[in-house]
């Protein structure tokens, strides 16, 4: 037999005995039996149950839509949103952000965008409630106060959206830095793990040319009208709740609907 497809029936047989638990009808005996079972076939192979899973996961796209001026905050900073959740992404038209990837990755990525966009919407909120907000419409000015609110509002968002990039980097270099120590551990067990990353990227860069879509990069720029909202926007930035959610694993990902 050809050892890849004498490999690919073993994950087959480690997938099964892994979805025989007692929750599934199985008696504790036999779920038992069944972990021990995947264990020893996990060790004499010298695979990861990461391995195993990454295999039968699929690529799925997803769109969300933000058609209100929250889309300045959001525009700036999805790049980091796509790097930190290791998915493709895309604009269509004004408001529609697509997100693509394995399954896992792409739901932290809408679950991490609605919780950046009820953040802000919740924070700009209480910046439009502030003193200095009220100042800057009630002060003189040469610029109607109209004007002046919305450039107060769009350095705002931008100082929000600037701020949270930063954080979703830091984190992301946080994990990739945990990742690269846990592939040194596998490579010096000699565990078929370490080409997890190649096999994610391989999977993902094919089902993305699958799709046929042509993509074009768009560099944005923006002038800061208002340090002093942009300054506030930052801090509302590092007060948004980016960890994991409650009953996600160790790798930082929703479990599954």
């Amino acid at each position: 037999m050809d050892p890849q497809t004498e490999l690919a029936k073993v994950k087959a047989r480690i997938r099964a005995l892994a979805a025989r638990t007692v929750d599934r009808g199985c008696s504790e005996a036999e779920a038992m039996a069944a972990a021990a079972k995947v264990g020893e076939l996990l060790e004499i192979y010298g695979l990861s149950m990461s391995e195993v899973e990454l295999r039968e996961e699929a690529c799925i796209q997803r769109v969300m839509v933000f058609d209100d001026p929250r889309r300045q905050a959001m525009n700036w900073l999805f790049p980091a949103l796509l790097r930190f959740t290791e998915c493709r992404g895309w604009t269509v038209g004004r408001a529609d952000y697509v997100m693509f990837g394995l399954e896992p990755d792409v739901q932290m990525a809408e679950y991490l965008m609605h919780v950046i966009a009820t953040a802000l919407a919740h924070e700009e909120a209480r910046f439009r409630q502030a003193e200095d907000y009220a100042a800057r419409l009630a002060g003189p000015g040469r610029k109607p106060a109209s004007a002046r609110a919305q450039a107060a509002l769009r350095s705002f968002r931008i100082g929000f959206a600037d701020r949270v990039s930063a954080r979703l980097g830091e984190l992301g270099s946080h994990r990739r830095a945990t990742e690269q120590a846990q592939q040194q551990q596998a490579m010096r067990r000699g565990s078929a793990g370490t080409a997890l990353v190649l096999l994610k990227e391989r999977k993902i860069e094919e089902g993305f040319r699958a799709l046929g879509v042509r993509l074009r990069t768009v560099t944005r720029s923006t002038a800061i009208r208002d340090r002093g909202a942009y300054g506030r926007g930052r801090e509302a930035g590092g007060r948004v709740g980016l960890d994991r959610p409650v009953g996600a694993g160790a790798t930082g990902r929703l479990p599954r609907k």
